[in-house]
């Protein structure tokens, strides 16, 4: 499937490309492939619209979740287009995405808490493992950027 913006991606390659241009640590999405880059992405879109957000989409028949309309004072102020933030926490969760251990990610997934080979041994947080099985976001970098657009914990009276 193609990257189409404001249909299955906020960003496209070439956007991505010049955010990782100069980053440090980026090395995994320039040696990716245009065809993993584009997977990349996109997945990384359906995980940032899988989250809990504040608010609602801007436009009822907009595809993707931003931009977003948020009540305030009374009223709803609906932003006009996709903020950098959004577009940077995409690039950040698609680079997560390639940079991820498949096996191990589909271990923690599957629940599994340790394991052991040999001498060596790993051991998952129950934090990753809630994440992983709640469809949270792989990248911190990403789930800091859209802070303000996710819902928090309610606490119970």
């Amino acid at each position: 499937m193609a990257l189409v913006a404001g249909t299955n991606t906020y960003v496209d390659i070439t956007y991505a490309d010049a955010y990782f241009g100069d980053r440090y640590g980026a090395e995994q999405w320039r040696a990716a492939s245009e065809q993993a880059k584009e997977q990349a992405l996109i997945t990384a879109t359906r995980a940032i619209d899988m989250q809990r957000l504040r608010g609602r989409k801007a436009d009822d028949s907009q595809p993707l979740a931003f931009p977003r309309a948020i009540y305030w004072h009374g009223s709803w102020c609906a932003e006009t287009e996709v903020e950098d933030a959004v577009k940077y926490a995409q690039c950040e969760e698609a680079l997560a995405i390639l940079t991820q251990d498949q096996q191990r990610a589909a271990r923690q997934r599957d629940g599994l808490a340790s394991v052991s080979i040999g001498d060596a041994s790993e051991s998952y947080t129950t934090e990753a493992l809630g994440r992983a099985q709640s469809g949270g976001l792989l990248s911190t970098q990403a789930r800091l950027l859209l802070r303000r657009w996710l819902m928090g914990a309610v606490p119970i009276a």
